[in-house]
């Protein structure tokens, strides 16, 4: 049973029990593929209304943690996270995403001409502290969950040019398709908590450890064509390198 009182972060009482179950499905309490109990089972192990019980169990099928079953149940999900290569910085993320078997889309929230911040204007080498760019934030899905938010900042002249493919696709893909060859990069892992307007977006509760993908990439002759970064969900996504040493034996 779950206190019906507010948690210390005040979080909603459906958001508590549904991290329970996250925490029960993590530790194989349940395994993939198994059924979890009804929504009325439930209600009477937590000691609440079968309208939170859905709205907990809704919160785990936006994680991709359960999959409804139409007369049937609730079912845990057998999923790995999606891996993202720190050593292949420029590969889509539409392809990774494709090669580890899910659907993608985005979903735009703003793209609008906006002067330029002061960082924003040194890794794009603009002109002048007066110079604009275009400023995009778009929600990235795999399958039908949101797992990243994506800000970028595009030279004017690109996001111009560019403005209805960017809004519909990704943002490395669009570039190469219209022969904006990437072939640089300058990138750094980092993790924040979620914040408030995060948590909303990615369908998380607040605080939740989030990976941080910054890049500046570059196209040409070192000519920068974007900069921003990735905002991902640590529960379904992850970095990694592999280095080998020649002539180490290890």
């Amino acid at each position: 049973m779950v206190s019906s009182k507010p948690s210390a972060d005040k979080q909603p009482l459906h958001i508590v029990i549904s991290e329970q179950l996250k925490a029960q499905i993590e530790a194989g309490q349940y395994a993939p593929g198994e059924r979890l109990p009804s929504e009325f089972d439930l209600g009477e192990v937590f000691g609440v209304s079968r309208t939170t019980i859905r709205r907990a169990i809704a919160n785990l099928i936006q994680q991709g943690l359960v999959t409804p079953q139409q007369g049937k149940g609730i079912f845990v999900n057998d999923r790995h996270k999606i891996s993202f290569s720190m050593a292949n910085p420029l590969m889509p993320f539409d392809l990774a995403l494709k090669q580890q078997g899910y659907t993608s889309h985005v979903h735009s929230l703003r793209f609008q001409l906006t002067k330029a911040p002061c960082e924003v204007v040194q890794k794009l080498q603009l002109p002048s502290q007066d110079s604009q760019v275009y400023w995009q934030e778009k929600i990235i899905y795999a399958d039908a969950s949101p797992i990243a938010l994506d800000i970028t900042y595009f030279p004017e002249v690109i996001g111009c040019s560019l403005a209805d493919q960017l809004q519909q696709g990704f943002t490395y893909s669009t570039l190469e398709t219209n022969g904006i060859n990437l072939n640089a990069a300058e990138v750094r892992l980092e993790g924040i908590p979620a914040t408030y307007e995060l948590s909303e977006y990615l369908a998380i509760p607040l605080g939740m450890p989030l990976l941080v993908f910054n890049y500046l990439v570059y196209w040409g002759k070192r000519s920068p064509a974007a900069c921003g970064k990735t905002l991902s969900r640590s529960d379904w996504t992850c970095y990694t390198s592999q280095i080998e040493i020649e002539g180490r034996i290890r």
